[in-house]
């Protein structure tokens, strides 16, 4: 249902009491004794009674759309309206109006209108707790209820029984006599299941009750006090009004309903039940803001009317209050609030009261604020990142453990608030939470900052070290390769000249040669690890042509004819030859295909293959190139090509 058709239903339903209420009241005023009292003291059980229920209703319709608790109360208070308005009607149309239309029958449905009451009652205690029983007789019992009402309501009308005093000499206008036996019959089978139905719906809800356990078990505790008077009061219900006591049983099941009412309320008040806590501090502080409202507009008007001479027909008075009415609404309001929430959850108000002072400092620290707002060690902030990880608030990567309770704004979460649930509720979390979700924003770019910051600097530390274990491959490289082989050419041509042979010079020198050969074949290897020369005289197009000749692999290509600045040519580069390496080494593949192309004033390069898969981005490859690339400010990442494979994909920030 959209939110304009939940106003509209609120809207008929919550005004439903008040308007069958105050026709009463109009029919009141046409009697000739209106000048008795409107509420006799033997009515006062049945006014608490419906507006109880109508008030139990609005909350819990206001706070809990879907629950059909709250629409049973609202049903439950307008049969008790409706009750006061037929018995007044026909009061007025049978005893002082003749002439008003519609009396018999009003006092015909004002004297089965007490099976509405029966039918909304089990209906509250059937529809009340959250968890409701799964057996199939339970899942019927409402409309069996309803069902039973509905039969009595119709037979009750068409039986020729006589009417309840005061009206005991009249029938129903519609009665069918040919039938008024079976009708007869039918009504007071229907009136007893519906009793029955009245009393398994309590029996049902203390089962529930027995059942459960922590706080679902104390949610029901005021709601099964208020219950267990039910079936008592149904039964001696029925056993004076069947002695002609009618107005002592309409006392008994008002009673009955005023304490499933309180019950219902207290239920809701104390422990929560549908989370209403919200709407109930609301509308508290609104009325004690409108009762202060009032008190200082009259006493500003009062005040100012007897000690100023001012004209009578002057507005300044009212003026005057109104503005005085003004000023104190925000005041008295914030103040009713925060009284109202103390009262009802001295917990959560303690812990929100203490994160909103904190929260007027220059700098609030979070974690700290929370942890003492919570009295709980280990509460603390975690914030999300690209990835679906979550840091703290300095930037350290972490795993939520335990309970947590997320923090929205505007519908995405920003935040995670780990806590201990020993020692807080959920909902003062919650609480918490709302309160600080704004600053929390704020943390987050901060943590965001910090969390680039110490990537940086562990990259700046990789490549440092990356470059220092480079560097000492190639000595390495240098010391047990060229550098020996020089040496060993140096000896023998040196031997060769001690020893002033002709023909053994000219073999010691045409051996030098092939090694001098080897030596330089040996120097452009190592520096081929380092560049290819195509990559300087042609760019990333011909190093990549260059490589599909040299490399054992059927490479397919389709690289942009444009050159760049040489980092991000040499960055590229790293990318592809390392892609290619691993396809050679890992991935047993014949297959790979290179795409270099400009996006989006981004160079973007894609290595893919349809190996094994499986590659491991944290490994010492990977992890340098991703270093290099992110000092470009630059971003790597490596998937799984479907339905097997690897595909390295880079984008590095270029001018073109």
């Amino acid at each position: 249902m959209g939110p304009t058709a939940r106003v509209l239903a609120r809207a008929l339903t919550w005004s439903l009491t008040p308007v069958l209420l105050a026709a009463a009241f109009v029919v009141w005023l046409e009697m000739p004794d209106a000048a008795d009292p409107l509420v006799a003291p033997g009515d006062v059980p049945f006014f608490v009674a419906t507006l109880s229920c109508w008030l139990v209703g609005v909350v819990l319709t206001g706070r809990a759309f879907e629950q059909p608790a709250g629409w049973a109360f609202l049903g439950l208070g307008t049969a008790l309206a409706w009750s006061g308005l037929t018995d007044a009607y026909a009061d007025l149309a049978l005893t002082w109006r003749p002439d008003a239309p519609a009396g018999l029958l009003a006092a015909t449905l004002s004297d089965t209108s007490f099976v509405w009451w029966f039918v909304f009652l089990a209906l509250v205690l059937q529809f009340t707790p959250p968890a409701r029983s799964n057996s199939p007789f339970q899942r019927r019992l409402p409309t069996l209820t309803v069902a039973a009402g509905l039969v009595f309501q119709v037979t009750a009308l068409l039986r020729s029984t006589h009417l309840d005093p005061p009206h005991e000499d009249l029938v129903s206008p519609w009665a069918f006599e040919p039938l008024s036996g079976l009708m007869a019959t039918a009504a007071a089978a229907a009136i007893i299941l519906v009793a029955l139905c009245l009393i398994a719906s309590a029996v049902e809800l203390v089962r529930v009750w027995r059942r459960a356990e922590g706080q679902s078990r104390q949610q029901l505790l005021w709601l099964v006090a208020g219950a267990l008077p039910v079936p008592l009061c149904v039964v001696a219900s029925f056993a004076v009004s069947y002695g002609g006591h009618t107005e002592v049983a309409g006392w008994l099941m008002s009673a009955a309903i005023v304490t499933i009412a309180v019950g219902a309320a207290l239920s809701v008040l104390r422990y929560r039940l549908y989370d209403v806590e919200r709407v109930v501090t609301d509308s508290a502080a609104y009325a004690i803001a409108s009762v202060a409202v009032i008190i200082s507009f009259v006493i500003v008007l009062v005040v100012v009317s007897r000690t100023t001479t001012i004209d009578s027909s002057s507005q300044l008075p009212t003026i005057l209050a109104t503005l005085a009415g003004a000023a104190t609404a925000r005041v008295s309001y914030v103040w009713g609030r925060k009284a109202v929430e103390r009262r009802i959850n001295r917990e959560r108000f303690d812990a929100v009261e203490t994160v909103r002072s904190g929260l007027t400092t220059a700098t609030p620290d979070l974690d700290i604020l929370l942890t003492a707002a919570l009295h709980d060690p280990r509460a603390r902030i975690l914030y999300p990142i690209d990835g679906g990880n979550w840091v703290t608030s300095d930037g350290r990567e972490v795993s939520p453990g335990g309970e947590v309770v997320d923090v929205r704004r505007r519908g995405t979460v920003t935040a995670k608030i780990e806590f201990d649930a020993q020692q807080n509720d959920r909902t003062v979390i919650e609480a918490v939470a709302n309160e600080a979700a704004a600053e929390i924003d704020n943390v987050a770019l901060r943590a965001e900052l910090a969390r680039q910051l110490e990537l940086i600097s562990e990259s700046r530390s990789r490549l440092a070290t990356a470059h220092l274990e480079e560097r000492r491959r190639i000595e390495r490289d240098l010391h047990d390769g060229a550098q020996q082989r020089l040496l060993a050419i140096a000896l023998q041509l040196q031997s060769a000249k001690v020893n002033g042979q002709t023909n053994v010079l000219r073999d010691e020198v045409s051996r030098a040669v092939a090694e001098l050969g080897i030596t330089v074949q040996e120097l452009r290897d190592l520096a081929g690890g380092l560049q290819p020369a195509a990559l300087a005289g042609g760019g990333l197009l011909a190093a990549v042509v260059d490589l599909a000749v040299r490399i054992p692999l059927n490479i397919t290509y389709d690289v942009v004819d444009q050159r760049f600045a040489p980092s991000i040519e040499g960055a590229a580069w790293f990318v592809i030859a390392e892609a290619t390496t691993n396809a050679v080494k890992h991935a047993s593949v014949d297959d790979v295909s290179i795409t270099v192309k400009v996006e989006h004033a981004s160079l973007r390069v894609v290595v893919a293959d349809v190996g094994v898969g499986h590659a491991c981005p944290q490994g010492r490859g990977l992890q340098g190139l991703a270093d290099r690339v992110a000092a470009l400010r630059g971003s790597l990442r490596v998937t799984e090509n479907q339905p097997h494979g690897t595909i390295i994909e880079a984008e590095l920030p270029c001018v073109s």
